[in-house]
Order: structure tokens, then sequence, then C-alpha cells
């Protein structure tokens, strides 16, 4: 019903508002998606069972391979590290761009409300 009734500047404002607020939605539940992520992997990581079996060929191949996959996941979390640090100025960029774009539309809405009172003030 508002919004049938209201003028073009406020439709603007609304359709501005929900941009901005989708856009803070967007980076929090981002950053919250990736710390989910990683609570949910640490049980995970806890639990384990161990068993001696003598040394042979195939142990060695296996404890070889565990080596190079320990070095992998050394590398990839350098990679991830470099990455985030990345994505941690882009979430930084992106919050300081929504924040001056409330703070302008705030800014219209106290010019838009001053409009309005003249409108309706009576004429001396």
């Amino acid at each position: 019903m508002f919004w049938v009734h209201s003028t073009h500047e406020i439709k603007a404002l609304l359709v501005a508002s929900l941009l901005l607020f989708s856009g803070f939605a967007f980076t929090i539940g981002s950053s919250w998606h990736a710390t989910a992520t990683h609570a949910l992997l640490l049980p995970a990581n806890s639990v384990g069972v161990f068993a001696g079996v003598e040394e042979n060929e195939v142990n060695a191949l296996a404890t070889q391979l565990d080596a190079r996959e320990r070095a992998l996941n050394a590398r990839e979390e350098a990679l991830l590290t470099a990455q985030s640090s990345t994505t941690d100025e882009l979430t930084l960029l992106l919050l300081t761009l929504s924040g001056f774009g409330m703070f302008g539309l705030i800014l219209l809405n106290f010019y838009l409300d001053g409009r309005r009172r003249m409108s309706i003030a009576p004429v001396v």
C-alpha cells in the first residue's frame, strides 16, 4: 500500500536501501559461512585410531605419500592465507563503500524530509 502512494524519490530511496542492506547481508553471510565450515571440521580432526604394523615396502610408500600430502597441505595452507588477506581487503572495501552509501541515504532522507516539510508548511 505504501509503495503505491509514495513519490518517485521515496521509491528510489527504498530500492537503494534494499540493495545496500542486501550487500551487507552478503558480506556478513560469506564470512560466517567460512567460520562455520572451519568449526565443523574441528571435531572430525580430533577423532582417530592408532594401530601398529611392522615395516614393509607398502608401509614405506604410504609413509612417503603421507609426507608428500603433508607438504602439499602446507603449500595449500600458504596459498589460502595469501588469498584470505586479499579477501579481507575486499571485505573491508565493500563495508566501507556500503557505510558511505548508508550515510548518503541518511543525508538524502533528511533532504527529502525537509522538502516535504516545506511543501506542507502553511504559507503566511
